[in-house]
């Protein structure tokens, strides 16, 4: 990529100024570009239910957040075809995701949660 892709690539993931990576505020995708690598960065506040559903409640969690890192870069690929005039190619190249407990008390089931992904991509 030269540094006119890169510019535009850069203008598309950009959220820092007014623009925001979530429609409904319910969750948030970041995205760090490091030469061809990015990193897209996806979190949101879950609420579990007991510790017994917790790991089919991650399931969810991870099938949902793989669905909008999906549909996000999908948007991202469109964006910059019709900005540069030709398709971004990406391959994953990794990622992992985690659960930070942020609130639990002994007297309620019910905890509350970060839930996070990470998505490493190569960019070509």
């Amino acid at each position: 990529m030269n540094f006119s892709d890169v510019n535009v690539l850069g203008n598309l993931i950009n959220t820092t100024h007014g623009k925001s990576s979530s429609p409904s505020g319910t969750y948030s995708i970041k995205v760090d570009l490091a030469g061809e690598t990015m990193t897209m960065k996806y979190s949101t506040i879950v609420h579990f239910a007991s510790e017994r559903g917790l790991s089919s409640q991650v399931v969810r969690c991870a099938e949902e957040a793989i669905q909008r890192l999906d549909e996000y870069l999908s948007l991202i690929k469109k964006d910059f075809k019709g900005e540069a005039g030709y398709s971004l190619k990406t391959t994953h190249v990794g990622g992992n995701d985690n659960v930070e407990l942020i609130q639990a008390t002994s007297n309620s089931p019910r905890k509350i949660a970060y839930y996070r992904m990470n998505r490493t991509l190569t960019v070509g």
